[in-house]
């Protein structure tokens, strides 16, 4: 075995792609597959199966992926320790994030302050933010629902309400009414994020509790889904306060009888929190992120 057949390995273990481990390490397919063909020729085993149009690792593969990445992890912030006094004039920072109302304003501030740096962003609910953030597809996550780890370097960043909104053409917007009760929407056609989500989990506990049953006629993983449902009027939509903003469509409404507060924390892994390009990331959040997210 040589480091190249290992490399190889690790990459198509973590993209599930022959092509997409090529691209990323910037080869042909074919080397990809001479060196996943050699490994597997000269220890006599197979690493991989087939899974539709991609590839798995089986059981051996595994066991082999865990240590591979091990290695190339280490490799990897062995790199950043010795580039860790530049002055951040390049490379990548990787932020997963569970919306991008929260994100943008730091991405800006950062990429501000350090224009040559690239930055990679990916969003979806929480739980997959925080699967990549432990898989290491990300090295920084602005996310809710935080499940405590040893593992995880965490920082508080604000907390915001999950309230409930219309379109300016409803009886609740037409009566102006600021504020509605759980038992009003006992029953009423809801949209809202998918399980998973933040909202999504503070609106079912909500419900549960106060003991209604809303008709969940729309359920989405797009936050923009969500408003444009709400906007042709097919009933009423659950949001974070942080994600509505100023729109002339929509009458937000906050939930009277029912405590929806959630916190967005700024989290790494414990072990990668002093690297330069996280450690400045935290430290602008120390700043910039409590004048935006008072």
């Amino acid at each position: 075995m040589n480091l190249s057949q290992l490399r190889a390995f690790d990459m198509v273990a973590r993209t599930g792609s022959f092509t997409a481990a090529a691209k990323a390490m910037h080869v042909t397919q074919p080397a990809v597959t001479n060196h996943i063909r050699a490994l597997e020729d000269y220890y006599g085993v197979a690493l991989f199966r087939r899974v539709g149009r991609g590839v798995e690792p089986n059981e051996l593969g595994r066991a082999l992926a865990d240590l591979s990445r091990q290695l190339f992890t280490l490799e990897e912030e062995a790199t950043d320790l010795l580039q860790a006094s530049k002055a951040l004039r390049r490379g990548t920072l990787r932020i997963g994030a569970d919306g991008p109302y929260i994100l943008i304003p730091l991405v800006a501030a950062f990429r501000q302050r350090f224009p040559g740096v690239r930055v990679g962003l990916t969003v979806g609910n929480t739980q997959k933010v925080q699967e990549a953030l432990m898989n290491e597809r990300c090295d920084v996550t602005i996310q809710a629902q935080l499940e405590r780890d040893e593992r995880l370097h965490v920082q508080t960043l604000s907390s915001y309400k999950v309230i409930v909104f219309v379109s300016t053409s409803h009886p609740l917007a037409k009566a102006e009414r600021s504020e509605i009760r759980m038992k009003e929407l006992d029953g009423a056609p809801v949209i809202l994020r998918e399980r998973g989500s933040s909202a999504r989990r503070m609106f079912d506990q909500a419900t549960k509790q106060a003991g209604v049953r809303p008709d969940y006629v729309i359920e989405t993983t797009s936050r923009e889904t969500v408003k444009e449902a709400v906007a042709a009027g097919l009933g009423i939509g659950v949001i974070s306060e942080a994600e509505l903003r100023q729109d002339s469509r929509f009458w937000p409404l906050r939930v009277k009888d029912a405590d929806m507060t959630y916190t967005e924390y700024v989290v790494c892994l414990e072990r990668k929190k002093n690297l330069r390009l996280l450690s400045e990331f935290f430290r602008l959040v120390e700043t910039v992120g409590q004048q935006a997210f008072p």
